[in-house]
């Protein structure tokens, strides 16, 4: 049996291929366009939010004036409105995918930052202070606010960092943010900077530790 089609008919189902067909290569390229876009604001270290009830951080490259500077990271971060957190630090006991139990030194800002969403600018450097002790600090930084969520320092004697500073196998741990936006569960810690030395294996070879190892961390804990 043969189908036949009015001419109305035909030119109906051409002119809604015409649409599915438009739309699809639409809708193709506004993905594409979205795609290079936030590959550009992760290159820039700008973050793009997709869920504003979460927390988002980025690592930021720094400025061509520091890049000889080692030790140097920054990360801009969106905190949405009502959660508050701790600055955390530790230069000792630092597991391979956890916070530690305790932590080197703790600080709360009692500015109520919380009371709305704020993007935060966030500075840590490491730095040797004499021969006997480096010091660990993180600054954070909420605009022109009035509200801040403050930083804080921890001293670390240098033989616990010996590790960090001679040539060996090298380090594992991890740099928030470094692979572009990265969301958190705000009721959780986030871990912004963790760096361990790697643990020698019985065959000599080098690899991350599932035990606590020497090293230092900077974290979030929600409050």
């Amino acid at each position: 049996m043969r189908v036949r089609f009015s001419l109305g008919t035909l030119l109906i189902l051409v002119a809604v291929a015409g649409v599915i067909i438009g739309s699809y290569m639409m809708g193709t390229r506004l993905q594409q366009a979205e795609r290079e876009l936030k590959a550009l604001r992760d290159e820039t270290g700008r973050l793009t939010i997709s869920d504003r009830s979460q927390v988002h951080v980025i690592n930021v490259p720094m400025d061509e004036g520091t890049v000889d500077e080692p030790n140097t990271w920054r990360w801009r971060l969106f905190i949405p409105k009502g959660h508050k957190y701790s600055w955390n630090l530790a230069g000792e006991n630092i597991p391979q995918l956890e916070v530690p139990q305790e932590a080197g030194v703790k600080i709360t800002s009692n500015e109520p930052y919380w009371e709305r969403d704020n993007e935060v600018l966030v500075t840590a450097t490491l730095r040797r202070q004499d021969d006997q002790h480096w010091r660990l600090t993180v600054e954070s930084r909420i605009g022109e606010s009035r509200q801040q969520m403050g930083g804080v320092s921890l001293e670390i004697p240098a033989e616990k960092l010996a590790w960090n500073n001679t040539p060996g196998p090298g380090y594992d741990g991890r740099v928030a943010g470094s692979r572009g936006t990265q969301p958190y569960d705000p009721r959780r810690p986030i871990i912004l900077l963790q760096r361990r030395p790697l643990a020698k294996q019985p065959d000599g070879s080098y690899k991350p530790s599932p035990d606590p190892m020497p090293g230092f961390m900077i974290w979030l804990q929600p409050e």
